[in-house]
C-alpha cells in the first residue's frame, strides 16, 4: 500500500474532525511538507532512518513547526497502524526537536496608552480597548454581537469565533465564557453598540461583520507602533498583557485568569504568565532577613 493513501485517508477523517482553518493548515502541511518524499514510498517499508532523512532535510522553519510535522506525519502511519499494515509507527521511535516557547514581552502600561490614544480610526480604537481590557483573542473579538454584551450584569459572554474560513464556536470548549466588563471598557462598548443598528459589534463599511483583524494589522497596528517607536509585537500580545498585569497586580488568581482567557486549567498561566513574572525581580524587597 502507497503512502499517499494513506495521507489521503487521514486528511479525509481529519475534514471531519477539525475546524476549517485547523484542516487547512493540516492539508498544506502534507500536500507541501509530507507527500513529496514519502508520497510513493510503501508505507509498510519506511523506516525510522527515512523519517529522519526526512526531518532534518527541513530547515527552513524552527522546532516547533517540526514537531508539528511529525505530529501530522505520524497521525498518518497511525491510520495505517489502525488497518494492520504497519506492525509499528516509525514516528514513535523519533526524538521530537526540541522546543522552547518564546519569551513573552507584554507593553508597559506607559505603551498601552500610548497605542490607544494614538488610535483615531473609531473601529480599531474600539477593537483595540476590548483587546487590552479582556484578553480575548482577535476572532472572539471579531465575532462579537450587540446581543452578547450584557450591560444590566456587566458581562460579555463569548460563545464564537470569526476568521478566514468562516464563523464557528472558539478554540476550545473552554473558550466558551463570560468576561466582566470593568469600568474603564464600559464606556467603549457603550459607544460602539450605539454607533450603529446592525447585529454585529464590528462591521465594515459595507455594513457586514469583518472576516478577521487583518485589516487592523496592516492599516493601523504595524504602523502605529512604529511611529510610537515601540518595538513591534503581534496583536495577539494584547493577550499576554492582560494576562500578566492582572496576574502582576495581583487583581485575580491564576485558576480565575485561566477561566477569563478560556484555558482549560492553569497550566498555561503557570507556564508562560507565572513564569514571567517570576523572573521579574524590580520590585523585590531586598531588605527581608531569610534566617531570624
Amino acid at each position: 500500500m502507497k503512502f499517499n493513501y494513506y495521507s489521503s485517508l487521514y486528511l479525509e477523517f481529519k475534514e471531519h474532525e477539525l475546524k476549517p482553518a485547523t484542516y487547512y493548515k493540516y492539508k498544506n502541511i502534507v500536500s507541501a511538507r509530507i507527500n513529496p518524499y514519502f508520497q510513493n514510498m510503501e508505507i509498510a517499508t519506511i523506516k525510522p532512518s527515512d523519517v529522519k532523512m526526512w526531518l532534518y532535510g527541513i530547515d527552513d522553519v524552527g522546532a516547533k513547526s517540526q514537531k508539528h510535522y511529525l505530529g501530522v506525519l505520524s497521525g498518518i502511519f497511525q491510520e495505517a497502524l489502525f488497518d494492520d499494515v504497519i506492525s509499528k509507527n516509525p514516528v514513535r521511535q523519533i526524538r521530537m526537536p526540541k522546543y522552547e516557547r518564546p519569551t513573552i514581552t507584554p507593553f508597559t502600561a506607559d505603551e498601552v496608552y500610548q497605542i490607544l490614544n494614538h488610535a483615531k480610526n473609531f473601529n480599531y480604537k474600539h477593537y483595540l480597548a476590548i483587546a487590552f481590557y479582556t484578553g480575548m483573542r482577535s476572532g472572539e473579538i471579531m465575532a462579537l454581537k450587540k446581543s452578547d454584551i450584557d450591560f444590566e450584569n456587566r458581562l460579555i459572554n463569548v460563545s464564537r469565533s470569526r476568521g478566514i474560513f468562516g464563523e464557528s464556536t472558539p478554540k476550545t470548549k473552554y473558550s466558551i465564557r463570560q468576561i466582566p466588563i470593568i469600568d474603564i471598557l464600559y464606556p467603549y462598548l457603550k459607544d460602539i453598540c450605539a454607533s450603529h443598528d446592525y447585529e454585529y459589534l464590528f462591521i465594515t463599511q459595507y455594513k457586514k461583520p469583518y472576516r478577521d483583524n487583518n485589516v487592523f494589522t496592516y492599516k493601523f497596528w504595524i504602523p502605529s507602533l512604529k511611529e510610537l517607536n515601540i518595538p513591534y509585537r503581534r496583536p495577539y500580545n494584547t493577550r499576554h498583557t492582560y494576562a500578566t498585569n492582572m496576574l502582576y497586580n495581583e487583581l485575580v488568581s491564576p485558576v480565575q485568569l485561566a477561566q477569563l482567557l478560556g484555558h482549560a486549567n492553569t497550566k498555561m498561566v503557570y507556564d508562560v504568565y507565572v513564569n514571567y513574572l517570576d523572573k521579574k525581580f524590580d520590585n523585590f524587597d531586598k531588605s527581608i532577613k531569610i534566617y531570624k
